[in-house]
């Protein structure tokens, strides 16, 4: 089961366990993310014109006004031989280039942008080839929205893991939290607000909850409400998780993604700019360190707590870390059993 706040990289991990225990995609597969793709550079060439227009920000190339009304009234066609105009992949091309651009960026915690939208932007010219085919890492940039109840099944060893999703409310909330069930399941769940009732109680005797937050989303703002800092809401979210009486028996495998994202992001957005009990500087141990603190404070349920560092976008990265959760649940199998001791809680 999958729960959170909006670019935790929930939906990556997944594609990542699948590329690590089921071969990777299909040829067919990637033909199916061409959509997704060109949706994802869209909406996110639409999110930074609207950004720019709010806050009264004018285009040093001024052609670039004009390609952002293109970009504004521009849609993609749902039909499957849609392919992206070589007109509004060179507006694209152009706004993202222009030189005001990169200092609006800089300040992307007064707006949404997602975090691929760079990568799409810096392929677009590729992307809008008529012949063009998502590669891997496309399809793991590439964000989807959930609808009806999908599983898909994966095999790590003597485990075999049952992924089932189950569709969002909001759309724009993702949601980053895996549940790994004692029947050897892994369920992806709504992560609205609204979503969380429905959901909370139907998973009892877990054995552990994967909870993912993105440690580069401390400057950034939810879509549906831009008052809201992400990261703020995902403590929320945690919180309410890690205290609830249906995982009182639950191990929590904390999983701070992004962390190459947080790493470029720190030397020019101070994390004390918005959490200023901190004091460590860019330094990005001390920050990370600063972020796994806050989470731990909020265990009041004492649990075990199993932290780890990724990079969702990193296959071996995540390849190493789905070992150690391996590990992890056979040694929660065997403490249940009776067989191991109960570990010291971090």
């Amino acid at each position: 089961m999958r729960t959170g706040v909006p670019g935790s990289g929930k939906n990556t991990i997944m594609k990542q366990m699948k590329i690590v225990h089921q071969n990777g995609y299909t040829h067919d597969e990637l033909v199916a993310f061409r959509l997704v793709v060109y949706q994802n550079l869209v909406d996110s060439a639409k999110y930074l014109v609207l950004a720019l227009n709010n806050m009264g920000v004018e285009f040093v190339n001024g052609i670039n006004k004009t390609y952002s009304a293109q970009i504004l009234e521009y849609e993609v066609n749902s039909d499957p031989s849609f392919r992206l105009s070589p007109e509004i992949a060179n507006a694209v091309d152009s706004v993202w280039k222009d030189p005001i651009v990169a200092t609006v960026t800089n300040n992307s915690s007064e707006f949404y942008l997602p975090d691929s939208a760079s990568y799409f932007f810096s392929h677009v010219q590729r992307i809008a080839q008529k012949d063009y085919l998502p590669s891997e890492k496309d399809a793991l940039k590439a964000k989807t929205k959930s609808a009806g109840i999908t599983e898909t099944r994966f095999d790590m060893g003597q485990l075999t893991i049952r992924c089932v999703t189950l569709p969002p409310a909001r759309a724009s909330l993702k949601s980053c939290l895996v549940f790994l069930a004692a029947v050897r399941s892994v369920f992806d769940v709504g992560s609205q607000r609204s979503e969380r009732k429905k959901w909370i109680h139907c998973f009892e005797n877990v054995t552990a909850v994967i909870f993912c937050a993105a440690l580069s989303s401390y400057d950034q703002v939810l879509l549906e409400d831009n008052k809201q800092n992400i990261m703020a809401e995902s403590l929320i979210l945690f919180e309410s998780v890690i205290n609830s009486r249906w995982f009182l028996r639950s191990s929590i495998i904390l999983f701070l993604t992004k962390i190459d994202l947080f790493k470029a992001k720190l030397p020019k957005v101070p994390l004390e700019n918005f959490f200023p009990e901190y004091v460590g500087g860019p330094d990005v141990n001390k920050a990370a360190k600063y972020m796994l603190w806050r989470f731990t404070q909020a265990n009041r349920a004492r649990l075990t707590i199993y932290p780890h560092l990724t990079d969702p976008n990193d296959t071996s990265n995540i390849r190493l870390v789905f070992a150690a959760i391996k590990e992890t649940i056979l040694q929660n199998a065997l403490r249940d059993s009776g067989i191991l001791r109960d570990t010291p809680i971090l």
